[in-house]
């Protein structure tokens, strides 16, 4: 398709982005992925060369954001970029202006040496600039109520407060680092309190003192977002308090961790079982030739690694 220019996202396109979102993503009565895009771009990481539009004639017609995102590869921390979203007016799409979007995201994302993009989409299309598919996914353990010994312990659960932060990235350096492949969070406030509505992002305290921290849908309090600990008696005493949210039929805890975690064997030494997938719409692009993401993705495609499970920032809570 002639005539289109693909460049940097200004200020003034902002109503024109919404547009094109809102047209393109319809699968329901509300405002698709419109809501996402406000959201990253109040991200400390946001760099608008990183969020592209595609403009013919004067007008937007598509928009690719490719947000920066620090992620734990295999003992290392990489820096990547999460494609999401991407859209292209129903107008103009099969015309090629998705992959004129994509194209120059990712030559932009390596020139700034960015390691690798990530996304979830459709495997039927994504694969032919360069994804590779089932390369990382979600994981949980599952433990029976019953299995979780009293506390004596007082818990109490309150606001995030920007204090908190910096012990909150100890405790995930505690259970996560040594994951094979992780979301580090950030270090501001907003990276730890929800957008969604329905979300309850929470700093536990036992005692007074900053024990951990969780974050959950208010609804299904059972199946845990996120989950920090400062060691095994608070994570014990963290999980009696979840238990008093619980419906009456509820009898299991899903906790957001890896099988391999270290987490699983010394913070949380509970009965449990492992589950973990990773569909074809979970995609990893590599854009650079550090050895920890190239290993990582051959050591998942041939099976000899479980793909890591991530969690999603909060931004995406929005949706």
């Amino acid at each position: 398709m002639n005539d289109v220019i693909i460049r940097s996202e200004r200020p003034g396109d902002y109503h024109s982005i919404a547009v094109v979102n809102a047209a393109t993503f319809n699968y329901s009565f509300g405002m698709g992925e419109v809501p996402l895009i406000s959201v990253l771009r109040n991200r400390i990481t946001f760099d608008p060369d990183l969020s592209l539009v595609a403009e013919y004639r004067g007008e937007v017609i598509g928009h690719a954001m490719f947000t920066p995102q620090s992620v734990r590869v295999k003992g290392e921390t990489l820096q990547a970029v999460i494609l999401a979203p991407i859209a292209v007016h129903p107008e103009f799409q099969r015309l090629g202006v998705g992959s004129m979007l994509m194209e120059e995201g990712h030559q932009r994302a390596a020139q700034r040496g960015f390691h690798f993009a990530m996304l979830i989409g459709h495997s039927s299309y994504y694969p032919r600039f360069g994804y590779r598919t089932r390369t990382f996914g979600a994981s949980h353990i599952r433990v029976q109520v019953e299995d979780i010994p009293a506390s004596a312990l007082s818990v109490s659960e309150r606001r995030v407060e920007r204090g908190d932060i910096a012990s909150l990235c100890s405790m995930w350096e505690q259970m996560h680092a040594d994951s094979c492949l992780a979301l580090v969070p950030g270090s501001s406030i907003t990276d730890w309190i929800s957008y969604g509505s329905g979300v309850r992002a929470s700093a536990m305290t036992i005692d007074g003192k900053l024990s951990g921290y969780i974050r959950y849908a208010v609804d299904a309090p059972e199946k845990m977002m996120f989950l920090l600990a400062d060691g095994n008696d608070s994570a014990i005493a963290i999980l009696n308090e979840m238990k008093l949210r619980l419906k009456q039929d509820v009898r299991e805890l899903l906790l957001p961790l890896h099988p391999q975690a270290r987490a699983i064997r010394e913070l949380i030494a509970l009965p449990h079982e492992c589950e973990s997938h990773a569909g074809d719409a979970c995609m990893i692009k590599i854009l650079s030739d550090h050895p920890a993401i190239h290993t990582y993705c051959d050591e998942v495609e041939s099976g000899a690694l479980t793909p890591g499970s991530v969690l999603w920032p909060v931004e995406f809570e929005v949706l």
